[in-house]
């Protein structure tokens, strides 16, 4: 009775322990509890991309760690929004490089905008190449405008080699991968505001840096 009791508490308390957040979740159409629009995940975004610019402007050691803590604060908050594991998603921003990970930065910081056909403009509206263009601008890189000008100059990548911040397109829309299982930031249409979101079909992968 006393190994029975021991080997029912070994499972109680390893069911009670497993992690309420999935690494890989279904992919888009299931029914998982996203939070598109997370507040969280906006302001967490915004306060790394001041942190990054206080870096830049007085480049020590600090600064820097600043900034990382922030970054680390923002995936933790979209990982959350995703039900996805925020360990996964830091480790994911953290081998995207800075320009990479300010292009995420500065996507996530518009969530909550409304979609707005040929339009670039924050906390105003976007259309999907739209958004794209306008985040990498803020990372220091000008990508062309249309969703197949972007895809068409962005470097191939596949699924396993892509990295946070790179295009993921299907024809007509381009939206920006998170870096885990299928995540993406995007101004999808009129009926949604940009939003975090999950890929639901097949797609195209480029790094607009290469």
């Amino acid at each position: 009775m006393r190994l029975l009791a021991g080997g029912l508490a070994v499972i109680i308390s390893s069911v009670s322990v497993a992690p309420l957040l999935s690494t890989a979740p279904a992919l888009a159409g299931g029914s998982l509890d996203v939070d598109h629009h997370s507040p969280a995940v906006v302001k967490e975004a915004t306060e790394a991309i001041h942190a990054y610019r206080q870096y830049v402007l007085l480049g020590t050691p600090a600064t820097l760690q600043l900034y990382i803590q922030a970054r680390r604060e923002a995936a933790r908050a979209t990982a959350i929004a995703l039900r996805l594991d925020p360990r996964v998603m830091r480790r994911r921003w953290a081998a995207a490089g800075h320009r990479h990970q300010i292009a995420v930065l500065a996507a996530l910081s518009q969530l909550g905008v409304a979609y707005r056909s040929y339009s670039s403009d924050p906390d105003v509206g976007f259309d999907c190449s739209g958004l794209t263009s306008w985040a990498w601008r803020r990372a220091g890189l000008r990508i062309p405008r249309s969703s197949g000008d972007q895809i068409a100059a962005a470097a191939p990548r596949r699924r396993a080699t892509a990295r946070a911040g790179d295009l993921v397109y299907y024809p007509g829309h381009v939206s920006m991968y998170l870096g885990v299982a299928g995540a993406i930031v995007h101004a999808s249409d009129p009926q949604d505001d940009v939003e975090l979101a999950y890929i639901g079909r097949s797609v195209r992968w480029g790094d607009p840096t290469s």
